[in-house]
């Protein structure tokens, strides 16, 4: 009882800390907005960890749980290195491989999940390949859009690569967040209620995601720095979509569905 209880209150410190970083971190980043955006990353964390407890996994320490609380503290990692008070390139890309490297742990979790419990399926199906791609398409497409009306910064055109490599991981990311939940939709025993939030954690987490680094490329490239509505809304979607995240543990790792 006191887990859940630890548990529901990382969530409900996020409703806290989160408009606390936003209020402290504008106009402009600070050591007093970067300690809050600590907080908030660390109840992401934290959360994660009380839900591998609370859901009984920690003497097996389930596949997905590890691979989800890994991401979990590579967003942590993310999060302390874009904030550092410092315009340094090398930050920003650390933070940056800390982010992409999370994505490639939550792949993992998931494709983990998708063979134990449908062995006799390819890694990748054409659908998702599909699905990435045009992805990736269309945010290369408003790229290219944007620069041709020279509304995107030409200064970061050295970012190209990474960028790209990151916009196809976490559009990965995504694919294998609903191949993961469509699967147990279409083809598994899983019950009603618990295939519901796996839909809620999983899905809408690795969505909300998505939407939190497309508004966050839109904030760095597109010249929408002084944009506080966009940064709210990149701020928001990503706090929720962590904490989303690490709640899919209490759905996935239980032996409701895989039997650890």
């Amino acid at each position: 009882m006191v887990l859940k209880v630890l548990f529901a209150l990382c969530v409900a410190l996020e409703f806290v800390f989160v408009p606390l970083f936003l209020k402290y971190s504008w106009p402009d980043k600070c050591w007093k907005s970067f300690g809050y955006k600590m907080v908030c990353s660390a109840l992401f964390f934290g959360a994660g960890l009380l839900a591998t407890k609370i859901s009984g996994n920690t003497a097996s320490f389930s596949t997905y749980s590890k691979y989800i609380l890994i991401g979990l503290f590579l967003g942590w990692l993310g999060d302390m290195f874009l904030h550092l008070i410092t315009d340094k390139i090398i930050v920003f890309g650390l933070g940056l491989f800390a982010f992409l490297g999370g994505h490639v742990f939550y792949i993992i979790a998931f494709q983990q999940m998708i063979a134990r419990r449908y062995p006799d399926k390819g890694f990748f199906e054409w659908y998702e390949i599909l699905a990435v791609a045009v992805l990736v398409g269309i945010i290369l497409v408003y790229a290219f859009v944007k620069k041709r009306q020279g509304k995107l910064a030409s200064g970061k055109l050295y970012m190209v690569i990474p960028v790209v490599l990151y916009a196809v991981t976490i559009s990965a990311m995504l694919a294998k967040a609903f191949r993961l939940c469509i699967g147990e939709w279409l083809w598994g025993m899983t019950d009603d209620k618990v295939m519901l939030m796996m839909f809620i954690t999983v899905a809408l987490g690795a969505v909300l995601f998505v939407l939190s680094d497309a508004s966050l490329g839109i904030i760095l490239f597109a010249g929408q720095k002084k944009n506080r509505p966009l940064k709210i809304f990149n701020i928001a979607t990503y706090f929720a979509a962590q904490i989303l995240l690490a709640s899919s543990i209490f759905f996935i790792s239980t032996p409701v569905l895989y039997g650890t």
